[in-house]
């Protein structure tokens, strides 16, 4: 089975970039590597769009204290470090162009496509990441819903398949676009860990960030439905008792909502009048070494997100797959987290997480070695390269009948 993976709009974004790490490691398995010859489609940006690239790097690095400026990694070089040993197909930033690259390499799939494509010869699996406009639409524009909405319908209407990353966002894709549930493939929560993970030491990174004392972590962009005042007033809360004096709480993520500008100065004002500030350290943006260092570092990673579309979001993965305790809201798609030190808390509940957390962190907790971290990693990535490959079996046999 030839397989074509277009980055196309996933290397736009850090969960759309993960996604793609966790695919490629999935079909990548010795246990489907004789089923699966993966390559890997890589946009070239119009003439506009590396205007607009540059622009919102710059616009980071001003408004972060990240390292996304003009020293930030290529999307050539990122779609490179996603690929790995995979060939890299290089097209056009449109639809025309995965379907161009799908027959210059001969594939069976297209897996998966954020855009709609036309129907080729190659079988189309698209991609929906979530009903969020859908489910809190105060936070969209009624012409970003609509956007939303109708490039939904599109890729839904030109796919032979849907996957998304929770059972609750299958149950969206059925109810709002009508697709059938035989056609869509809700991945499995498969947090793991790469070698690479454990390559920085936590002591230094954390010297590196001026980072003293125990510490708890939120690794998420500042987005408001991220609900960081939640974090924030449990921590307060926290802080309260003697026993957590010297609690430290890290924040690491892109401080730019576009739909709300002002938010993150208003946690900022939040922090100032909880008297926390001087226990908050704020990251931005920082590299991915360094912030799964951080994590192997913290005491908990703390979750309190009002909405996702995969079990925890991209850290929840990432702290399950190094072993790290965490503390997570009780939104539905967060229960369909099936493994790790996880604790969860009423959403939105400033009380409930720092009753979780203090209970967490005082607990006494042995983490995983990294031996046993990269083999649980390892039986999970085998079980959803299975499932993949099993549905895409699927999608063929289909598209024989």
């Amino acid at each position: 089975m030839r397989v074509l993976l277009p980055l196309h709009g996933f290397i736009a974004w850090n969960g759309g970039l993960d996604f793609s790490r966790m695919l490629v490691a999935a079909l990548s398995h010795h246990s489907v590597a004789a089923d699966v010859s993966l390559h890997c489609a890589l946009p070239e940006p119009s003439l506009s769009q590396r205007a607009w690239q540059r622009t919102m790097r710059k616009w980071r690095s001003i408004r972060s204290k990240s390292t996304t400026g003009s020293s930030a990694p290529s999307l050539a070089g990122i779609a490179r470090s996603i690929a790995g040993d995979h060939c890299l197909v290089r097209c056009a930033n449109s639809g025309s162009g995965i379907l161009q690259a799908a027959e210059k390499i001969g594939a069976d799939i297209v897996f998966p496509t954020m855009l709609p494509l036309a129907r080729e010869s190659a079988i189309r699996i698209g991609y929906i990441f979530d009903f969020q406009h859908r489910h809190m639409p105060h936070l969209f524009a009624p012409h970003t819903r609509y956007r939303r909405d109708r490039r939904f319908r599109a890729i839904a209407a030109a796919s032979d398949g849907v996957v998304v990353n929770s059972k609750d966002t299958a149950r969206d894709v059925s109810k709002f676009l009508h697709v059938d549930a035989s056609r869509i493939l809700a991945m499995p929560f498969t947090p793991y860990a790469m070698p690479w993970w454990f390559d920085a030491d936590p002591a230094v990174i954390e010297k590196r960030y001026d980072i003293s004392g125990p510490y708890l972590l939120v690794c998420n962009h500042f987005w408001k439905h991220k609900d960081h005042a939640t974090a924030l007033r449990a921590f307060a809360l926290m802080k309260e008792d003697s026993k957590w004096s010297n609690l430290r709480l890290v924040l690491t993520g892109d401080p730019i909502d576009h739909r709300d500008p002002a938010h993150y100065g208003r946690l900022l004002d939040l922090a100032r009048s909880l008297q926390i500030n001087a226990d908050v350290k704020y990251l931005g943006l920082i590299p991915k070494r360094d912030q799964l260092a951080l994590l192997r570092g913290c005491e908990a990673l703390l979750q309190p997100t009002l909405f996702e579309g995969g079990p925890g979001g991209g850290s929840v993965y990432e702290a399950v797959g190094l072993g790290v305790r965490t503390v997570v809201s009780d939104i539905p798609v967060n229960r369909e987290i099936d493994c790790g030190n996880i604790s969860f808390f009423a959403a939105g509940d400033h009380r409930s997480l720092a009753t979780a957390a203090a209970e967490m962190i005082a607990t006494p907790h042995e983490r995983p070695q990294r031996d046993e971290l990269l083999w649980l990693g390892d039986q999970r990535l085998k079980h959803l390269a299975r499932t993949i490959v099993t549905y895409l079996d699927g999608c063929r046999a289909r598209d024989d009948v």
